[in-house]
């Protein structure tokens, strides 16, 4: 069987997250084990307009992938969120490097002020709780996954929004916690690997 391929960035530190952010964390723990068949391309992007507007185009065109994950942290502990969709304009906050983008908006070509993923959000949460165990409780010290569709407009609904504009059948975002107690790097990267099998259709 030929594998498929499957691209995940996480973010580099940014303001809460200065010494190291989650999503790049994971990235290391999915270098460290990998996914069966899969051909995963794993890549690191500063939070910075310019670097995600060159960037996410370009993963789409050199790797042409069977699907692409974007993670990113957020604020809420012990819960991992699915984006369903993200947004056009709004990107009023600073980068990084202090910058906005022109007319706060995505770069992309799209008309659209919001894009949708084709991927079930709904029925993502329940297969990946199914699989992983999680009852909200003792597994991963009660670490659930949610849909959500409010990405942010921030880089992680930026990046979002020009993926879904490569191609909404095969992107999502993914929010992840800070690691507390039971809910390690490990705990987190073990659900994102068990939700890109999901999306796969992997046993």
């Amino acid at each position: 069987m030929q594998k498929k391929k499957v691209v995940v960035t996480g973010f580099g530190p940014f303001r809460g997250f200065e010494d190291e952010n989650p999503s790049s964390v994971v990235i290391d723990e999915l270098k460290k084990t990998g996914i069966d068949d899969v051909d995963l391309e794993l890549h690191k992007i500063t939070v910075a307009y310019e670097d995600v507007s060159k960037k996410v185009p370009e993963l789409w065109n050199e790797h042409k992938p069977d699907l692409v994950i974007h993670l990113g942290v957020h604020p809420v502990s012990k819960t991992i969120k699915f984006e369903q969709q993200a947004f056009s304009d709004g990107y009023c906050s600073n980068d990084v490097n202090g910058c906005t983008p022109e007319g706060n908006r995505t770069t992309c070509s799209s008309q659209e002020e919001v894009l949708k993923s084709c991927i079930d959000c709904d029925q993502l949460v329940i297969n990946v709780t199914e699989r992983c165990g999680l009852d909200g409780e003792k597994k991963y010290g009660g670490l659930i996954v949610k849909k959500s569709e409010d990405p942010g407009r921030y880089l992680c609904g930026y990046s979002y929004f020009l993926s879904l504009h490569e191609d909404c059948s095969k992107s999502l975002f993914i929010h992840v916690p800070a690691f507390e107690g039971e809910c390690t790097k490990e705990a987190v990267a073990e659900v994102i690997r068990e939700t890109i099998k999901s999306i796969l259709g992997y046993c």
